[in-house]
């Protein structure tokens, strides 16, 4: 299997897209790290991992937190013993306007989206890539947004800045992280697609999506069907908002060795 033998870790693993990541990823021979605060989803989200037959660790994580991030990811190294695959897929959407709410409110707002995100990343990173190093490399993976690419942009959505700015700030985390471990054996790529169906979009959209987690995560496994010498740097645009699914699919093809 493509990934036997290796151990991933998933932030915000404990439902949709990245549910969809740790579940692919098991059934590719992965053992699997979800990293959550939300404990009883993140246990559902382990229960379908072991279906596989593949080893689960739930880690109750505040990416935000870097004290608890590091814990977290010496936790998974004694457990699992090592770290291959980083998806740094946890993020929130909140509306940080500046008409909007209070000043206490949008500010906090503001500081949670880029903690959960552009922060979380960092740490999480900051923390595996030792293991990675150690293991002789591996990938992280950069669960960004269509927004980063020309064309696809939602300047003007006030309630989307702390959203978008976090999601800008992996966009450029990507291509410097990608520069300094090329020498390491770690890529680093990050994944651009437009909607997909998860809670998070339920919560905002009043129509569904087409693409589904398991879209997102055969993506991921192509991307990372490359092998050490593959593409790094890369911010993969695929299944932008209004394509069909039959045009999303196909994109998400094309990004396998040889497509």
């Amino acid at each position: 299997m493509q990934l036997d033998g290796q151990v991933a870790v998933v932030t915000g693993g404990a439902e949709g897209i990245g549910r969809g990541f740790a579940v692919a990823f098991a059934e590719n021979g992965a053992n699997v790290a979800s990293l959550d605060i939300e404990g009883v989803k993140n246990a559902e989200t382990i229960r379908q991992v072991r279906a596989s037959g593949r080893e689960a660790l739930a880690v109750d994580c505040d990416i935000a937190d870097k004290a608890q991030v590091r814990r977290a990811m010496n936790s998974v190294v004694q457990r699992l013993g090592r770290i291959d695959v980083l998806v740094n897929n946890a993020a929130i959407w909140v509306d940080t306007a500046l008409t909007s709410g209070t000043y206490e409110s949008q500010a906090k707002a503001f500081e949670d989206s880029m903690d959960s995100c552009a922060l979380g990343s960092y740490y999480c990173a900051l923390a595996a890539v030792p293991a990675m190093r150690a293991a002789g490399g591996g990938n992280i993976l950069n669960v960004i947004t269509e927004h980063v690419h020309e064309g696809h942009l939602i300047t003007g959505l006030a309630q989307a800045t702390g959203y978008d700015a976090a999601k800008w700030a992996q966009w450029r985390l990507t291509e410097t992280w990608a520069v300094e471990l090329k020498a390491h054996n770690i890529r680093v790529n990050a994944l651009c697609m437009g909607a997909t169906d998860s809670p998070m979009f339920r919560a905002t959209h009043d129509s569904p999506a087409e693409v589904m987690p398991a879209d997102i995560a055969q993506a991921a496994l192509n991307v990372l069907a490359h092998g050490a010498d593959g593409p790094t740097g890369q911010s993969y645009l695929f299944a932008a908002s209004g394509s069909s699914r039959e045009q999303s699919l196909a994109e998400i093809a094309a990004l396998a060795p040889g497509a």
